[in-house]
């Protein structure tokens, strides 16, 4: 992927919506260091509508994994996706790994990256469809 297809998402907790960047140009990210040490640079992620900072604890940045399921649908962080066997899965960032995985809700397994992007469709997120996750705290029991 190249950063001229770089794009995210932004979940307001408070108004309860999601922003996407491709469609709303006054939405941006900035990164700053404020933590720099002899051997480790930590980077932070704000959000920006209308060059105004969003208050970090009223939202979340999810970033586009630059994958897209069998209809061309961007696949997100925190997207709910099944694949053809009906699995229920949930695109996470895995940071230990830099890459994005697949976690199983409805089976303990565990996490998977898919290279055959024919078989996953987007069925929702993680805000917006929240019941398709509760599936699993009742396997837990």
């Amino acid at each position: 992927m190249q950063l001229k297809d770089f794009d995210f998402r932004i979940w307001d907790k408070g108004e309860e919506t999601l922003t996407y960047a491709s469609k709303d140009w006054n939405l941006c990210i900035g990164f700053s260091n404020p933590r720099q040490d002899k051997w480790e640079v930590e980077s932070e992620l704000h959000a920006y509508y209308d060059g105004e900072p969003m208050c970090p604890s009223d939202c979340e940045i999810e970033l586009w994994s630059g994958l897209c399921d069998k209809n061309g649908k961007k696949i997100y962080e925190g997207d709910i996706v099944k694949n053809r066997n009906l699995d229920t899965l949930l695109c996470l960032f895995d940071k230990h790994n830099l890459r994005f995985v697949f976690k199983y809700i409805n089976r303990k397994e565990y996490d998977i990256c898919y290279t055959a992007m024919d078989i996953l469709e987007v069925i929702g997120n993680i805000h917006e469809n929240a019941y398709l996750l509760k599936k699993r705290k009742r396997l837990d029991k």
